[in-house]
């Protein structure tokens, strides 16, 4: 992480700090509103108003009529206040987004990746920095400083203490992108992101202890407890692909990330073309295509669908004996999809006990909300 200042930017009032961050919560609002929600008075209200005005802050935008028939200006943050960077520096995509502090996206880039990358190679440098460039071209003068980016990656904010599980380059993303040195940029869990983004806008909305399960080409975990996402001392808190796997009795060994390897997709589709009969026409290679077959009503595709299924149900029943949460989100590239449900809640059933178990609302744009969200989030707190 790049070293962030040692103050804040601003020495705002408590009532001009709390108004900042209710309009960056709750968007526009008139003063009447913001006075009621934080119990403040008028003076203190037009105070505080006018100091962040002062600061270009917040902005008004208009009146509104109340039920009296009086107008009231709405006031917002205002564009000059700022703006953040997410970035997904995912296995199949990148993705780098600008957003305002209110969460209003600016702009946006996206580059796919030719091959599944399964660490930073030099391809995926190369497309953090193209699509920052674009990004930041768009973003322009008047969306305000810079405040705070925050790449997710499929690796732990360690810290140091566990970089043996960080893979190569990892520490050269926040380099390869345009920007000024100033600006604090941290690299967090990719599974992570996404889980506090299903948390505030997606499917566990609402829901304080749950998980959220990444099956694409690799897996993950993240764990909300308390409406707090768990982290763990080495940060690896989720890390299921360290489970010891196979753990059959009289079965191979177990060997290091082997349950990632079995559940990932590359070894889906491998063991899906060995399996794959002859005279069923050529097997699906990829993903998308098996599920698609499946979906068609290919017997063969099915059941292959149908014990990958099981097999993320088993993994799911041990995640239920350790955390006990009260809803599973299913994400990533695989386990987003709709046909592996019934199998999954089946697996679950008969290993553990009921847990509602959902597929994700945010699709493949979890982690770059989840980036994107986590970046106001100190943003915001830097500010104020």
């Amino acid at each position: 992480m790049r070293r962030r200042p040692d103050a804040a930017d601003y020495d705002l009032a408590t009532s001009s700090r709390a108004v900042f961050s209710t309009l960056a919560s709750i968007g526009p609002a008139t003063r009447p509103q913001l006075g009621e929600a934080l119990a403040l008075s008028k003076p203190t209200m037009s105070a505080a108003i006018a100091e962040l005005a002062d600061h270009g802050l917040v902005t008004h935008q208009g009146a509104v009529r109340g039920t009296t028939g009086r107008s009231a200006q709405l006031y917002s943050i205002a564009p000059s206040a700022g703006h953040v960077l997410g970035v997904e520096a995912g296995s199949t995509r990148i993705r780098v987004s600008a957003h305002a502090l209110d969460g209003h996206q600016i702009a946006t880039a996206e580059r796919r990746l030719s091959s599944r990358a399964r660490r930073v190679t030099e391809a995926v440098l190369s497309a953090v920095t193209s699509a920052g460039e674009e990004v930041r071209a768009a973003v322009g003068e008047a969306s305000g400083p810079l405040r705070q980016v925050v790449i997710a990656a499929p690796t732990l904010p360690s810290e140091g203490r566990a970089k043996e599980l960080r893979p190569d380059g990892l520490d050269m993303l926040d380099k390869a992108l345009p920007l000024p040195p100033e600006v604090p940029v941290s690299i967090e869990n990719n599974v992570n992101c996404a889980a506090m983004a299903e948390h505030r806008v997606g499917a566990a909305r609402g829901h304080d202890d749950f998980v959220y399960l990444q099956v694409g080409v690799k897996i993950g975990l993240g764990v909300v407890i308390g409406g707090q996402l768990m982290r763990g001392f080495h940060g690896a808190a989720g890390e299921i692909a360290m489970l010891p796997f196979p753990w059959a009795p009289g079965g191979p060994s177990p060997h290091r990330a082997g349950l990632e390897e079995y559940l990932g997709s590359t070894a889906l589709m491998s063991r899906g073309s060995a399996e794959w009969p002859d005279g069923r026409g050529p097997a699906p290679r990829t993903p998308e295509a098996l599920f698609e077959a499946a979906a068609s009503g290919n017997e063969v595709a099915r059941k292959m669908v149908d014990a990958h299924a099981q097999d993320i149900g088993r993994v799911v029943a041990a995640v239920l004996s350790v955390v006990d949460p009260g809803l599973v989100v299913l994400g990533g590239g695989v386990g987003q999809n709709q046909l592996l449900l019934p199998e999954v809640r089946r697996a679950v059933e008969e290993l553990a006990w009921p847990v509602d178990v959902t597929i994700g609302a945010l699709g493949d744009h979890a982690t770059i909300q989840g980036a994107v969200h986590t970046a106001i989030t100190r943003a915001l707190d830097r500010m104020i």
